[in-house]
């Protein structure tokens, strides 16, 4: 008889924060209302930020070498994609009129990245500092587990108010498939796939 005893700590254990992370609804501010607030969005737009949230996972897949990042964000309300250089700022100009996005990213080492970004916002300019590590802890039923760990801190330069928003990753061992509405709202179908079998 094969003994498996090891093959969930692979999963949950991590020595880095490459890989791919779920969104735990259950600790921190998994909401980040504070932070749509304080860039100016629209209560509709964060009520419906906010529902997209509770129905479906959010998943960020991360790729962090020496030099590269690339973090895949997927959610019900928004996929994307941040692949920077790390020490370079990176330009991106953003619709409908151009203004300019501009994003540094560095690390300390491969469990942990500073983002920091200056971004228009509906009213004016916001610089959002975003930090991920990792952390190891304890689950409750006593074994051991990596945690990916976000501190969001948004500052809006127009109206000074500031919101900062943590968040708790665990780890994801499924295929995560796009789930965002698209922006002629046909929803794109959501699956998670793990050893095979589909879930919605």
């Amino acid at each position: 008889m094969e003994d498996h005893s090891d093959d969930n700590e692979l999963k949950l254990v991590r020595d880095s924060l490459n890989g791919k992370w779920v969104l735990d609804r259950n600790r921190g501010n998994p909401s980040v209302r504070g932070f749509l607030e304080t860039m100016g969005v629209s209560e509709l737009a964060i009520e419906a930020n906010e529902k997209g949230d509770a129905e479906h996972d959010t998943i960020h897949e991360i790729n962090l070498t020496a030099n590269e990042l690339k973090i895949k964000k997927l959610s019900r309300v928004n996929d994307m994609v941040l692949e920077v250089t790390l020490g370079v700022e990176h330009s991106q100009p953003l619709l409908p009129d151009d203004r300019i996005k501009r994003t540094l990213a560095t690390s300390d080492h491969l469990g942990h990245v500073r983002v920091e970004s200056t971004m228009p916002t509906m009213n004016g300019v916001a610089k959002v500092t975003d930090i991920k590590n990792l952390v190891q802890e304890t689950a409750p039923d006593g074994t051991p587990r990596s945690v990916y760990v976000q501190e969001l801190t948004i500052l809006n330069e127009n109206t000074q108010k500031s919101n900062v928003t943590t968040r708790y990753f665990l780890p994801f061992e499924g295929v995560a498939v796009p789930t965002a509405l698209t922006a002629g709202g046909n929803k794109k179908r959501d699956r998670y796939d793990d050893d095979g079998q589909d879930s919605d």
